[in-house]
This record gives C-alpha cells, sequence and structure tokens, in this order.
C-alpha cells in the first residue's frame, strides 16, 4: 500500500500540492467538487489558495489519514507510525478512556498525544491563520423506501464491478469465513482462489460452509490457514506495529496470519466481506435492542398502558442510549458509557435508524482501520465492495419496518443467485472467535505487571487470569507503550 508522509511549513509560502491515496477514486482530488463526486476507498490532501492545507477521508472510513501540528509545520502522513516518530507523550487521557472502555475510538484523538485524524466523510482545513475547520460532506440520511431486492442486488454487483475494473489486471484473491458476506464477495469477485482461516479446536470451524461455497464456484481452490496457538503467540509480538491505534480484538491476529499467506503467493488485494454486519444490522447486540424496541411500542395497545403513552416514548427517545451503552461497553462503568452514546444519538432518529447510524459511524470505521492496518503490514491491500456508499445510502433510505426482522434480511434476499442456501440460510455465524478458553497465556501477567506499573490505568490484575475482551485491552496498551513509549527513537526531528 502507498502511503503520503508530507511536511507542510506554514513559514514558507506554500506550493499548490496534492495527493491521494486508495485506488478506488476516480482521480487526483484537487478541490471540494473532486471529494463530493468521489467514490470508494481513499484518503488524501491539498493545498487550497496557497493557504490552507485541506485533509480529507472516504465516507466510511476504509482509509486513514492522521495531522500533527509542530509550530508552523504541520505532518500528514497515511501511515501512523510515520508520524509517531515525532511524537514526544502518549495521549493518556484517551487511552484511559474511549480505548479501555470500547476498544473503538469515538472522536478523532489518537494514542498519540496531539496527532489527529480526520474522521470518516469528512474534510479538515487548516489554515495559515486561525482555527482548524472540521465539516463534514456525507453522513448518513435515513428515508422511508420500501424494499427492492433487485435494487439492492444491482448496487452490490456494481459496487463489484466498479472495484473490479480498477484493479485491472493486478491479481486479487478473497479472505472467505463461510459467512454470508464474504461468500457473496467471494462469489461475485470470483478470484482464482481464496484463502480461508482455519482452526483445530471443535466447535470453531467453519469448513462445512467454506467447502459449498469453493463448490458453488465450481471447485474454486481454497488455501486453508492453520490459526493454532504457537502461530498466534509469536505474531503477539508484532500487535502494536500492526495496530498502532489499537481499535482490535483477538480476531486481529488470525487476519494477519491469513493475510500474510495471501501476501506469500503473491497477491495484491483480497476482497473481504467487511461492512455486512454493520450496514445489515447483524450483530446479536442490534437484534437485543430491536426486539425490546418492538416490544415496547407495543405498550401503546396495552388496555393497562391507557393515558402512559408519553412515559413509552420516553424510555425510547432517552432510555435507549443507557442500554445501548452497556450492550457496547467493554468495563463496568456504565454511566461513561452511557455518556458516550448519548453524544451521538439523536433525538429526530428512531431506535432502528440510531443503531444504525452508530454501527456505520463508530462501528465500521473502527473494523475498516484494523483492516488497513492489517493490509499495511501484510502487503495486501483489502477490497470491500459492500461498504459502498451507494450500497449504504440506499440502506439507509429504507423504512425500518422493511430492513428486516432478522439478521441481514434484505441482505440475504439481495443474494438469492448469489449464495448456496446451506450459507444464505445460516444463522450461527461466529465472526473469527480466538478459541482463548482452550490455550494457555503466558505472556498476559508479565504485561499486566508492568502496566499496573506504569499507573496508567487503574485495575485489579487479579481479575485477569486468562485472555479475554478485558485483558486484551489492557495487554494492547501495554504492547503499544513498550513499542512506543519505551523505546528511544522518539524525537522531534
Amino acid at each position: 500500500m502507498r502511503d503520503i508522509f508530507e511536511k507542510v511549513d506554514f513559514g514558507k509560502p506554500l506550493p499548490k500540492l496534492h495527493d491521494c491515496v486508495g485506488i478506488f477514486m476516480p482521480k487526483k482530488i484537487k478541490n471540494y467538487r473532486d471529494l463530493y463526486n468521489s467514490r470508494g476507498e481513499f484518503a488524501g490532501y491539498y493545498v487550497e489558495d496557497k493557504d490552507n492545507l485541506v485533509l480529507f477521508r472516504d465516507r466510511l472510513g476504509a482509509r486513514n489519514i492522521y495531522y500533527l501540528s509542530v509550530g508552523p509545520v504541520v505532518y500528514i502522513s497515511t501511515d501512523l507510525k510515520k508520524l509517531a516518530s515525532l511524537c514526544t507523550m502518549p495521549n493518556s487521557i484517551h487511552i484511559a478512556s474511549d480505548y479501555r472502555h470500547f476498544q473503538i475510538p469515538f472522536s478523532d484523538e489518537t494514542f498519540f498525544h496531539n496527532i489527529k485524524k480526520v474522521m470518516p466523510g469528512e474534510f479538515v482545513r487548516i489554515p495559515r491563520s486561525g482555527d482548524v475547520e472540521r465539516k463534514k460532506y456525507w453522513e448518513p440520511e435515513f428515508g422511508n423506501k420500501s424494499f427492492d431486492r433487485f435494487e439492492l442486488m444491482s448496487r452490490v454487483h456494481n459496487a463489484v464491478e466498479f472495484r473490479l475494473n480498477r484493479i485491472g489486471d493486478e491479481k486479487y484473491t478473497s479472505y472467505l469465513s463461510g459467512g454470508i458476506d464474504s461468500s457473496s464477495m467471494t462469489l461475485l469477485a470470483n478470484p482464482k482462489e481464496c484463502f480461508s482461516g482455519f482452526y483445530m479446536e471443535e466447535g470453531f470451524s467453519e469448513m462445512e460452509y467454506i467447502e459449498a461455497v469453493a463448490q458453488t464456484a465450481g471447485n474454486k481452490t481454497v488455501l486453508k490457514v492453520t490459526i493454532d496457538k504457537t502461530a498466534f503467540h509469536k505474531q503477539l509480538s508484532d500487535l502494536a506495529n500492526i495496530c498502532p491505534d489499537p481499535s482490535c480484538g483477538l480476531g486481529v491476529i488470525p487476519q494477519v496470519l491469513v493475510a500474510k499467506r495471501a501476501a506469500a503467493h503473491g497477491y495484491k488485494y483480497a476482497f473481504t466481506g467487511e461492512g455486512g454486519d454493520e450496514i445489515f444490522t447483524g450483530y446479536n447486540w442490534n437484534r437485543i435492542v430491536f426486539k425490546l424496541a418492538q416490544a415496547l411500542r407495543e405498550l401503546h395497545e396495552d388496555r393497562y398502558m391507557v393515558r402512559y403513552d408519553p412515559m413509552v416514548d420516553h424510555v425510547l427517545k432517552n432510555g435507549f442510549p443507557t442500554l445501548v451503552g452497556g450492550l457496547l461497553g467493554r468495563s463496568d462503568n456504565l454511566l461513561f458509557a452511557t455518556e458516550k452514546i448519548l453524544e451521538i444519538w439523536r433525538d429526530d432518529l428512531c431506535v432502528e435508524n440510531n443503531i444504525l447510524n452508530i454501527n456505520l459511524t463508530v462501528g465500521l470505521p473502527a473494523i475498516l482501520t484494523v483492516d488497513e492496518q492489517v493490509g499495511r503490514f501484510s502487503g495486501v491491500e483489502p477490497v470491500s465492495p459492500i461498504m459502498d456508499h451507494e450500497i449504504v445510502e440506499y440502506v439507509c433510505s429504507l423504512k425500518p419496518s422493511e430492513r428486516g426482522s432478522i439478521p441481514k434480511e434484505i441482505y440475504r434476499e439481495a443474494m438469492r443467485e448469489v449464495l448456496p442456501e446451506k450459507v444464505r440460510t445460516r444463522y450461527d455465524k461466529m465472526g473469527f472467535p480466538v478459541p482463548f478458553n482452550n490455550w494457555d497465556w503466558p505472556m498476559l501477567r508479565p504485561a499486566l505487571e508492568s502496566l499496573q506499573e506504569r499507573g496508567v490505568v487503574s485495575f485489579d490484575i487479579d481479575d485477569y487470569k486468562t485472555m479475554n475482551r478485558q485483558s486484551w485491552a489492557l495487554y494492547n496498551i501495554e504492547m503499544w507503550y513498550q513499542r512506543f513509549v519505551d523505546s528511544s527513537y522518539r524525537r522531534i526531528r
């Protein structure tokens, strides 16, 4: 993946610079019109009127761009590690709050003090003098259309074809997990061979679904990558290099192992199914919220609730952010989690649209950032057609009731002619879990002891006996400190 690294000195006349990375934009972006007419996954910058530096990022957040101001100089880069060499201290508040409690970012902060990132669908104008201006050029708009499966099917096919045309003759593959999303992308993109991670532990194999997809594709070659404890533990040493701004779960390591195998076979691009869970509300916590909202609305018809409609409406409007905070939070600080959700909860949207909005603006950028970092580390750039903004805009335009009563229902309908029924109708997809309860983790205790000595976050070390989501967050923070704070190379240049 090509990266940008630029030093812009406002103490001198600014040349007419511009650059953009990401293969899925129509051309070099030099102004707002180019940005508004863009499509795909990209990030970049341009100099406007010789006095303003403008940074931008694609609508959903598939590519990142970061910036650091040091006096009159602004450093910008799409590779955070290159800016990390210029940073002198960690962003301790951000580390102890957003990441510790959610393991996903809510703002433009990074783990590095004063290094900011451009948010999805946003441009940032940095003037020679005056305040930095941040402005959205795109955000989800919700409507009340009826669902047409052929319309969605057409948009998905178009998104895949658009990216295949941009890739051209370059060598590409796909990551096939056996789920609805990755299976549809494998069948539509139709690479010569694909890669699948495989666990030996009982109950963690998806091979029956993977083989069903391979058979549907004419016995496509599936290269199996065994994910075992030894390979997993060995890859952990590179954790901070993989994700220099942590927002990842344990599944990042299996992702890396599969991507490295694809790179070893000479592939430059890999189609993924990322975006399906967020766009088509496929998460279990989404369903919990939807079912409770539906049950609450039914109280309007309950004769025992006569004249209590305002109470029901109050709970729908103001009570659900607390529930969502509790479901998304990874710590026991419910108040902090609720306050974070309240910052992005919109009173003008129903519960269902609020959940979709959170998926798109918080969850999806975090997932795509991990994909981008894995791609940079492995050398295989991720290609994710499902999160194409034209698909997202269509899904948002639908009536909430039309999006389906089961996870990914409208996507399942759109993919009737694509997926084998065994995959299209499955309900037991696991994601990319790690059998952490089956493995031992000798590196965990020493890492937590070291982090506790730093005094950055407060925790009882005896509460963490094995690796899980909570201990993983703490382990990740310690690995980041060892890589970027303990090393001696960090100096302003």
